[in-house]
């Protein structure tokens, strides 16, 4: 029941940014830039993901910003089946060495429950995970693009969410 809220909550922060203009206005001075990602995944193993983004372009090239995650996982492979609802946050510094091409380090904390074998207890724990990497910026129109990003986590643990290298598609608005 909370996913479609959480959807719609994000396609607001999402939307917000993307009014037309008229021709011969001039662009506004906006430095912040929002976007983010989403993941579905059906099947043996479910996966349903929104992580929302915003950030602030302090100079053209340097954009530091904080970042949000829900994912809900549901595994089928195992009896019974193993459900959990990981949410989280980040902060990351992402710097562009060309024009599209940008460095990026983030910090996430995720939260999510651990079930045990064969006692079946559940346990909600929090993992640390320190990303870096790298990624890539596609121009989709004038104030729109297409990211995809690559990132190892330094500190992989059995607890971690996901395996190194971890990818991303996600999109950016608001230039």
């Amino acid at each position: 029941m909370k996913i479609p809220y959480l959807i719609g909550i994000c396609m607001l922060l999402i939307g917000s940014p993307l009014n037309a203009q008229t021709y011969g206005e001039e662009p506004r001075d906006n430095r912040f830039v929002y976007g983010g990602g989403f993941g579905l995944q059906f099947g043996t193993v479910t996966l349903i993901e929104v992580s929302p983004m915003i950030g602030y372009k302090v100079t053209e090239r340097f954009v530091p910003g904080i970042g949000f995650s829900y994912t809900y996982y549901k595994d089928n492979r195992f009896e019974p089946d193993y459900e959990t609802n990981i949410f989280g946050g980040s902060i990351f510094a992402r710097y562009y060495v060309l024009t599209d091409l940008f460095a990026q380090a983030e910090y996430q904390k995720l939260s999510y429950e651990r079930m045990y074998w064969p006692l079946l207890e559940k346990e909600r724990i929090s993992v640390d995970s320190y990303l870096i990497g790298g990624g890539y910026r596609q121009w989709i129109g004038r104030s729109f693009a297409a990211t995809i990003i690559v990132l190892y986590n330094l500190n992989e643990s059995l607890d971690s969410p996901y395996s190194n290298p971890i990818f991303r598609i996600g999109f950016q608005a608001g230039f």
